[in-house]
């Protein structure tokens, strides 16, 4: 009878002893196919995929093993309806993956945006930008709302959304872009084009990027767009980079019989810069229109096409 039940004791040790080493054998596979399949990776989806967070950087939170990836041919199947908009913006590939968060029962989706250069990343990002958001100081911006966080940094541009709002998650969001900005490495210089708008009386957060069509126009291209408030006045100032010196002239050249055939050119002007002219929009109102090498500048609005001369001016100091 001793020697059945050592027998049987013997037996059921073997069985766990082989359920524990194929449990660990199935688990030493799953994670070999995992890093199969990242190595097949193409190096700059690997350096997407890296920037992920690893299980617990953010406490609590483990990553399901589902990771997508979407390029510009395919990225209307995972954001139907707003592919065109991050296209426009040279839009290279995303990753995305979702995280859980056994004791809160929640979920969270991270998807980081690689976009051509800093510039496209900066224009993706504020054109989905809300305003009435809180800013966050992390990467080059970011801004937290309701149950998303949104942020840029060098090429990157990066999105945490969970599907609860509370406090607690927030700051489990604030905790996720942090890790992701760490990995990004430092945002980099904000953009030199930014810096050659005047700051005084410049609407917060009101910068945009077009990158073609600005005004509805197809030869200004590559422009950036502020808004002002000065006194009871708005107005808005665009930079655009059409091209070279030659470019830029003849865009400027477009944009006059553009307004003198729905507006008015008031007068044309020598100075400051390579010139340009006033008038008023029909759009808009009071108008003034310069250029300076490659660069047209024009601002829109103000109480007289003087008044947007003088801001338009501004950007040439």
């Amino acid at each position: 009878m001793k020697h059945t039940k050592a027998c049987i004791s013997l037996a059921v040790l073997l069985l766990f002893a082989c359920f524990v080493s194929c449990s660990k054998r199935e688990e030493e596979a799953g994670k070999t196919a995992v890093q199969k399949k990242q190595d097949a990776l193409s190096p700059g989806s690997q350096e997407l995929i890296a920037l992920l967070p690893e299980d617990n950087a953010v406490e609590g939170w483990t990553r399901k093993s589902e990771v997508r990836f979407f390029n510009p041919d395919d990225l209307f199947e995972y954001i139907n309806g707003a592919a065109e908009n991050y296209l426009i913006y040279d839009f290279q590939q995303v990753v995305t993956t979702e995280y859980s968060n056994a004791q809160k029962s929640s979920e969270a989706v991270v998807e980081i945006y690689r976009m051509r250069d800093p510039r496209s990343a900066f224009g993706i990002y504020a054109s989905e930008l809300n305003t009435d958001s809180d800013f966050l100081q992390i990467g080059a911006e970011g801004y937290l709302g309701g149950t998303a966080l949104h942020f840029w940094s060098g090429p990157h541009y990066a999105k945490i959304t969970v599907f609860q709002e509370s406090d607690d998650l927030k700051q489990d969001m604030k905790n996720f872009a942090q890790r992701l900005s760490e990995k990004m490495g430092p945002p980099g210089a904000s953009l030199p084009e930014i810096a050659q708008f005047p700051a005084k009386d410049q609407i917060p957060h009101s910068m945009r990027y077009f990158p073609k069509d600005i005004l509805g126009q197809t030869y200004l291209t590559q422009g950036f767009q502020a808004s002002y408030r000065k006194g009871g006045s708005e107005f808005k100032l665009i930079i655009a980079t059409p091209g070279d010196s030659d470019t830029a002239k003849e865009a400027l050249a477009r944009y006059r019989q553009f307004i003198a055939s729905g507006g008015k050119v008031s007068r044309d002007v020598t100075s400051p810069g390579d010139g340009g002219f006033l008038g008023n929009d029909n759009f808009y109102g009071n108008m003034a229109a310069l250029r300076s090498g490659n660069r047209i500048i024009i601002a829109l609005g103000g109480p007289s096409a003087d008044f947007a001369l003088a801001q338009a001016s501004a950007c040439m100091k």
